[in-house]
C-alpha cells in the first residue's frame, strides 16, 4: 500500500480518503494497482454457487469449511454491507467496471448474498441484503439480516468488511448496532462514505471529520475512510486499490475450532436464525447492553413468502 499524504491547502474534493487518527486527507494507491486492468468476473459458475438465499447458507458454509481444510491457498472474500439504498450494488458495479450486481430504486431489492468471482486474484466480492427500512416482508427481512450476520461469523474466507454509510444522512443507530456486532468477528472493517455528490465541496471535509470521530469508538476499524460517488466516479480508483490490497495483503481471519463449527453447522436448522435489528436498535437507544448470546439471533418458523 502506498499512501500519499496531502495537506488541507488542497481542495478536499480531490482527495477522497481520510485517516481517522490524524484526520489527514490522502490519495490511496496500491503497489498491486496494475492488476485492476486484468479483472475478470467469473461467468462459468452455476447460480447456486454464488447466489445464496437463507435456506442454502448452511450447506454453502459446510462445503466451504470442508474445502478450506484441503486447500493450500483458499480464496478470499470481501463483503459489502450497509443500510438499504445506501448504494452497495452500484458501488460494486463501479469498482468492477461492469454491471454484475443488480440495482434498483426499490429499497431492499438485494435478497441474497451475491458472490462475484474475480478470477485474476482468486477472490470474491460479496454483495449483501441491506439492513434498515425495506419494502419486503418484515420476517423475510429478519432472515436476510440473520443470513448476512451468520455468514460474517462463520466464513473462514472473509478478509475484510466494507461498511457503507450515506454521507448525506450520516451514521445512524442501526449502523452503530451493526458495527458493534461486526467488530467482534475478528475481521478488518473499513468504512466507505457513499453519495458524496450530494454534499457541497466546502462541507465534505467537515462531514468526513464528524463521521471519523464517530467511527473511532469501534474496534477492528481500518484507519482509512473512503469517500465515493458512483454518479461522477469520484473516489472509485481509491477503493479499487483498497480492494486489491484486501485480497493480496490482508489475510483471511482465522476461525478456531473448525471441527466444532462444522458439527454445529451440521446440527443446525437449515435456515439461519433471524436477526431483529429493530429490536436491537431500540435497546441500543435506551442505553441497554446488546445481547451477547448470538447477538439477538432467534429461531422462528418459516415466514410466508420467504425465499427458499
Amino acid at each position: 500500500m502506498n499512501i500519499i499524504k496531502v495537506g488541507l491547502k488542497f481542495s478536499s474534493i480531490k482527495y477522497p480518503s481520510l485517516d481517522i487518527h490524524n484526520y489527514q486527507l490522502y490519495k490511496y494507491h496500491s503497489d498491486y494497482g496494475n492488476l485492476l486492468k486484468g479483472l475478470k468476473i467469473g461467468t462459468s459458475l452455476l447460480p447456486n454457487q454464488y447466489e445464496i438465499v437463507p435456506s442454502k447458507l448452511k450447506g454453502f458454509l459446510i462445503e466451504q469449511l470442508k474445502q478450506d481444510q484441503q486447500m493450500l491457498k483458499k480464496p478470499k472474500e470481501v463483503l459489502f454491507v450497509g443500510r438499504s439504498n445506501v448504494g452497495k450494488s452500484s458501488l460494486i458495479n463501479a469498482i468492477l467496471g461492469q454491471k454484475v450486481a443488480e440495482t434498483s430504486s426499490k429499497t431492499g431489492s438485494t435478497l441474497r448474498l451475491q458472490f462475484h468471482n474475480i478470477q485474476t486474484i482468486n477472490g470474491f466480492v460479496v454483495d449483501s441484503p441491506g439492513y434498515g427500512y425495506s419494502q419486503i416482508n418484515v420476517d423475510a427481512q429478519k432472515y436476510m439480516q440473520g443470513m448476512m450476520y451468520t455468514y460474517t461469523k462463520l466464513s473462514s474466507r472473509l478478509a475484510r468488511i466494507y461498511v457503507l454509510i450515506d454521507i448525506e444522512h450520516g451514521i445512524k443507530d442501526k449502523d452503530k448496532v451493526m458495527l458493534n456486532m461486526l467488530q467482534e468477528q475478528n475481521v478488518n472493517i473499513q468504512i466507505v462514505l457513499t453519495k458524496c455528490d450530494k454534499i457541497k465541496e466546502r462541507m465534505l471535509y467537515d462531514r468526513q471529520l464528524y463521521l471519523a470521530r464517530e467511527i473511532k469508538q469501534f474496534k477492528n476499524i481500518h484507519p482509512i475512510i473512503h469517500t465515493v460517488s458512483t454518479k461522477d466516479n469520484f473516489g472509485i480508483n481509491d477503493i479499487q486499490y483498497s480492494l486489491i490490497d484486501s485480497f493480496l495483503v490482508h489475510q483471511s481471519r482465522q476461525l478456531f475450532n473448525m471441527e466444532d463449527r462444522l458439527i454445529k453447522l451440521i446440527q443446525a436448522r437449515n435456515r439461519p436464525q433471524k436477526l431483529d435489528l429493530n429490536k436491537l436498535t431500540k435497546q441500543f437507544k435506551k442505553g441497554l447492553q446488546l445481547p451477547t448470546n448470538q447477538n439477538g439471533l432467534v429461531h422462528s418458523k418459516k415466514p410466508k413468502h420467504q425465499l427458499s
